[in-house]
């Protein structure tokens, strides 16, 4: 495997229920224990948040030129304008987003993920993820870069 300079790609927004997120969908959430078997294949295809955040690197024809970053500022303004483009529910207390940029560019900043992940509605059946995952994974290292930056 070829190395890679340390980079992100960005994932989602994905919408959807609260009840997505229960035990019973955790299989759709996980590739399968073979690569290229039916769960994986279907894992793939999903546009769902993993259950672990480095299995969005499986995804490689979500992973695009728009949303890989070699400079951090990159991500940093994609969150924001997708926080902005899907708000949370504003009778919910969730902090700013200042406050969660200043957390997230120090997850980044060290290798770590940032998923963004809240209620949009009043009846708090709406949820909205989307996420920016490091590349090289440090935690799943066994799987290759879907695109290296250019």
């Amino acid at each position: 495997m070829a190395l890679v300079a340390h980079h992100w790609h960005g994932y989602g927004p994905w919408l959807g229920s609260h009840e997505f997120f229960q035990r019973q969908h955790e299989h759709e959430r996980r590739p399968g224990d073979i690569p290229g078997d039916a769960q994986t294949v279907a894992f793939i295809a999903a546009n769902t948040p993993p259950m672990q955040n480095g299995h969005y690197l499986l995804r490689q024809s979500q992973t695009t030129p728009k949303r890989t970053w070699t400079d951090l500022q990159g991500p940093l303004a994609w969150l924001t304008e997708t926080y902005a483009q899907c708000p949370p529910d504003p009778t919910l207390r969730y902090g700013t987003p200042a406050d969660w940029l200043e957390h997230t560019e120090a997850s980044l900043r060290h290798g770590g993920d940032a998923t963004w992940h809240y209620t949009t509605s009043k009846n708090g059946n709406r949820v909205v993820t989307y996420a920016v995952i490091s590349c090289p994974h440090r935690h799943l290292q066994e799987i290759p870069c879907p695109l290296p930056p250019m």
